[in-house]
């Protein structure tokens, strides 16, 4: 006796999947840079004279040129012993004239005062270098200064940079059903009392 069999057919379920990844974009700006360079160092100089005070008086004494306050005072002074001298010597001559009578006559002793008022004036000379030595002459330096100050010429460099910018896009997944799952039965064989 034929037994009729249960035939189960069945289809499996697939998956489908689409995916898009799109590339992330970076932009990245340049950086601003600036730059400065003086091509020559500054320089400047400042100086102070040097100061030179020359002490000749010594030397011009030597030479007989003196200030003119000096040379009054000396004047001064050998005009009063001058006018001293000459009032000894005519008081001096002065007795002499009063005792003419005394010493033999008057004869010899105006002829004693001629010869003395006559006499030829002596001179005596030497040899001599003006000034004497040359310490006679002082100096006095004060030295002068220089002064430099330099500005060195520098690079300067000025750079601004700029933060890179990123476009992410989202990726995406996508899942469809690219075939449905399915199950059939089907009787085979035998025959089947439908009315039982």
């Amino acid at each position: 006796m034929d037994f009729p069999m249960v035939e189960v057919n069945t289809t499996k379920a697939k998956l489908g999947m689409t995916s898009s990844r799109p590339p992330i974009q970076i932009n990245q700006r340049e950086a601003d840079v600036s730059m400065e360079q003086k091509f020559m160092d500054t320089v400047n100089i400042s100086t102070e004279a040097v100061e030179v005070n020359i002490d000749q008086s010594e030397a011009f004494a030597d030479a007989g040129i003196i200030p003119p306050l000096e040379r009054t005072k000396q004047f001064a002074s050998k005009a009063e012993q001058t006018a001293s001298e000459f009032v000894a010597k005519t008081a001096r001559e002065g007795e002499q004239m009063k005792s003419i009578d005394e010493n033999g006559g008057g004869g010899k002793v105006i002829a004693s005062i001629a010869k003395e008022n006559t006499r030829l004036i002596e001179l005596e000379t030497e040899m001599t270098t003006i000034p004497e030595s040359a310490d006679k002459v002082k100096f006095d330096v004060d030295p002068g200064s220089i002064t430099f100050d330099v500005e060195k010429a520098e690079f300067n460099m000025d750079v601004q940079p700029h933060e890179p910018e990123f476009q992410v896009p989202r990726w995406e997944v996508q899942h469809y059903m690219r075939q449905k799952p399915s199950i059939e039965f089907n009787v085979v064989g035998g025959q089947v009392d439908r009315a039982l």
